[in-house]
């Protein structure tokens, strides 16, 4: 026996137009209505999700201290075979080979004598954090130019992040030299440069610290450079002053660097909040510090 089963035209209706608010959500939106907002939406510029962390790297101590001359005033510059040498303060092999052409300005502790701020110190973030703000993906990575200018390198601090190129050059009118990179993670990279030759070179792992450039042929001639694997970070001003911008909200980890101490600060707790600047205490440089690290 054919039994023949009714249907309810209202659960009919109901049904149709569940149909078609699902039909419309997905047109609409362009993904299934029933997937989380989380899943379907990129990460977001709202201020709502971004906070910044500023401060400020200090020296504190005696400022006349005879110690501090080991980092400041002046350097000699020589020329002649026995360079290194001589520049190191030995006596050459042949007095009558070098000779004293002017002098360099010692940059390797720049304090500012109003504010006691520090310059070229790095500020940064140890770790990548799980978010990164839209606008340093939207950003495209510009080559990085470290200059060799005869006895010292342009920029004395620099910052890679990874898929940027390094350009070394030579922009000494009359002196070649060699660029000799002290790497921990990354292949090292030494190269020898005519004036005005210029060489490429590519980073492949993040540092977790900054790295030293050095020019063997001219000892007085250093810089330094971190490269990191994320845009979290900042170098000093002549005031000591950092700012690192548009971090995600919640609890991250700082480290402070400069070349005379390493650790300024080997970590600093900050918590970002929404829409807000957090400013974090004086990261201090001490005469004490300096002392413990160069007189042993």
């Amino acid at each position: 026996m054919n039994v023949l089963h009714k249907t309810d035209p209202a659960m009919s209706n109901r049904r149709f137009d569940s149909l078609v608010g699902l039909a419309a959500a997905f047109l609409i939106c362009g993904l299934p209505a029933v997937l989380a907002a989380d899943e379907t939406q990129p990460a977001s510029a709202d201020k709502a999700a971004w906070g910044s962390v500023t401060g400020r790297v200090v020296f504190e101590g005696d400022m006349a201290d005879p110690l501090l001359d080991r980092f400041r005033g002046e350097l000699p510059v020589y020329e002649g075979r026995p360079t290194q040498r001589a520049a190191a303060g030995l006596e050459p092999d042949n007095p009558d080979a070098v000779r004293q052409v002017g002098v360099e300005i010692n940059r390797t502790l720049m304090i500012d004598e109003a504010t006691r701020g520090i310059k070229n110190a790095f500020v940064y973030l140890y770790k990548a954090p799980d978010a990164i703000h839209p606008r340093y993906s939207e950003k495209e990575l510009e080559d990085v130019t470290i200059v060799s200018r005869h006895t010292r390198f342009v920029p004395r601090a620099c910052i890679v992040q990874l898929g940027q190129t390094v350009q070394f050059k030579n922009l000494s009118p009359n002196y070649s030299t060699n660029i000799h990179v002290n790497t921990i993670r990354n292949p090292g990279f030494n190269s020898f440069f005519e004036s005005f030759k210029q060489r490429a070179w590519e980073t492949r792992r993040a540092e977790r610290i900054p790295i030293k450039i050095q020019s063997d042929m001219r000892p007085i001639a250093k810089a330094w450079m971190l490269i990191l694997d994320h845009p979290y970070a900042a170098i000093s001003a002549k005031d000591g002053t950092f700012t690192i911008p548009d971090l995600p909200v919640g609890k991250h980890r700082l480290r402070v660097w400069h070349e005379t101490i390493n650790y300024v600060e080997k970590f600093v707790d900050v918590t970002v909040e929404a829409g807000k600047t957090t400013n974090m205490p004086n990261c201090k440089l001490t005469l004490e510090k300096l002392r413990k690290k160069h007189q042993r």
